[in-house]
């Protein structure tokens, strides 16, 4: 019961402040920096919500993704909060345990990225 109330708050206080740090965040950036150094700053700002919203995908859609994208014989699942998607489907790559929609899952991340989720993958 306590998890349930705990998540409940984490949306609640989620849902108020992630905007506002967001915008903080991009504001801080340009104000203490200036246009140019400030773009840097904003890429790697952005890169590190993106690593954030994929581990909590990881954590949110592990049933999901254990389900479909693995096989149930996978030594390496989904729901490690420290871990990416991309670094779980790297694992099941070269273990081989990918099924079928975790293949082309893999082949669509290939072609935006080559040998992404190999690259990915979390020691």
């Amino acid at each position: 019961m306590i998890g349930f109330l705990i998540f409940i708050i984490a949306v609640i206080i989620g849902s108020i402040l992630l905007p506002i740090g967001f915008i903080w965040g991009v504001g801080e950036a340009f104000y203490r920096r200036g246009w140019k150094s400030g773009w840097n700053r904003i890429s790697d700002y952005f890169y590190d919500i993106a690593l954030s919203i994929d581990q909590l995908g990881n954590v949110t859609c592990k049933e999901l993704f254990n389900d479909t994208l693995i096989s149930h014989k996978s030594e390496n699942k989904f729901g490690n909060p420290d871990e990416t998607i991309s670094s779980v489907l790297g694992k099941n790559k070269r273990d081989g345990t990918l099924t079928k929609a975790g293949k082309a899952l893999d082949y669509i991340l290939d072609k935006l990225d080559k040998d992404h989720t190999i690259n990915s993958i979390d020691q």
